[in-house]
């Protein structure tokens, strides 16, 4: 049994169905393990090897390994003064590891940390390590935007196992002849979170039900715990895969609600009685929803981000004053021009159209 638990109902597909978001299908080894499929992810467990790879990259936090936490892996690290990661003693594979966890990591222990990817050349999947490096990448960037100066490696250090893990797998993996049988071994870890397809499922009501991903908040609590100056550093949002900064072409925006109705995190929200949108870079996870479900495609990522607005900002994207229009009396949103709504504006552009066509 696969030890990655999915639960479809934090998946982007729940917030907008049509959503773009395919990362765990890209980014899976395996083949008719993760895919996608009216409009749906679908998970299936039995050609799961436990890798991680899903649960690294989806934005929302929908896949989980169960085997693995952030918070254990530094507390085993803190305890051992192990300065390395490998997949022979510390988790299935590297690919589990995703930037922020990386970012937090190395934030905690104050030192520079080794991933070993001296096994991947003799993994069946080992094909992700150009992944894997993508990923040290990624943290090592936003670690120097912060101004820290210990890093992500990466090393062939063919670590190997411990005597006692060795001992344990043995007489597993004797009824395994597949390349794959170390992954396999860390699928078939006791599973400790109960199986979701056990659960009642339920509607989710995605105004009100908002999520946020363990590795966001781990990394949000690291940086503010480290008090960091954080007031003049910025990163271009085009390098980071996991938050954003934003900003709304008001002439366009119609306050139609749907950018923070939709939003998956809360990272836009409607305040002031839904007059003023609110974008909030600690709570967006670049899912991009917000983006594709507009219908005035009036929403935009700005090309830097403040890092003290990651962990502390809020700003208002858009103010709108709402009058009746003088034609059907509903609402709209005034830019200070005309007091008929768009859609009223566009019917008389219609009809003024048809007496030209029967002249």
């Amino acid at each position: 049994m696969a030890n990655i638990s999915f639960n479809f109902s934090n998946c982007t597909h729940i917030y907008f169905k049509d959503s773009s978001c395919k990362l765990c299908v890209d980014i899976c080894p395996i083949e008719n393990t993760v895919i996608s499929e009216d409009y749906k992810i679908i998970f299936n467990p039995e050609n799961c090897v436990s890798c991680g790879g899903c649960s690294n990259v989806c934005p929302t936090g929908a896949f989980n390994l169960n085997s693995y936490s952030i918070s254990d892996l530094i507390n085993k690290k803190l305890s051992s003064d192990e300065d390395f990661i490998s997949c022979k003693r510390d988790l299935p594979c590297l690919i589990a590891l995703n930037p922020q966890d990386l970012i937090t990591l190395v934030l905690k222990l104050e030192k520079d940390i080794t991933l070993d990817i001296g096994h991947c050349k003799e993994c069946f999947i080992g094909k992700l390590k150009d992944k894997i490096l993508e990923i040290v990448n990624e943290a090592n960037y936003f670690l120097k935007s912060l101004g820290i100066e210990n890093i992500i490696k990466v090393e062939e250090l063919n670590i190997p196992e411990k005597k006692e893990d060795k001992n344990k797998r043995r007489d597993f993996l004797k009824r395994f002849g597949k390349l794959g049988a170390g992954l396999v071994f860390w699928a078939a870890v006791p599973n400790i979170v109960k199986d979701e397809e056990e659960k009642e499922e339920k509607q989710k009501n995605i105004v009100e039900e908002k999520i946020l991903p363990d590795k966001r908040i781990n990394l949000l609590n690291t940086l503010k715990e480290k008090e960091l100056d954080l007031e003049n550093r910025y990163i271009e949002v085009g390098k980071i895969s996991f938050t954003s900064d934003k900003w709304i072409d008001f002439q366009k925006c119609t306050n139609c609600s749907v950018c923070y109705k939709v939003c998956p995190t809360g990272a836009l929200k409607g305040v002031d009685g839904g007059l003023k949108i609110q974008f909030e870079p600690s709570l967006c996870v670049k899912c991009r929803v917000c983006h594709e479900v507009c219908p005035e495609d009036c929403l935009y990522l700005e090309d830097r981000l403040n890092l003290k607005d990651f962990v502390y900002g809020r700003k208002i994207l858009a103010e709108h004053i709402m009058i009746q229009c003088e034609e059907c009396l509903i609402p709209f949103s005034y830019k200070g021009d005309t007091t008929i709504c768009p859609r009223c504006r566009e019917l008389e552009d219609e009809i003024r159209e048809l007496f030209r066509m029967e002249k």
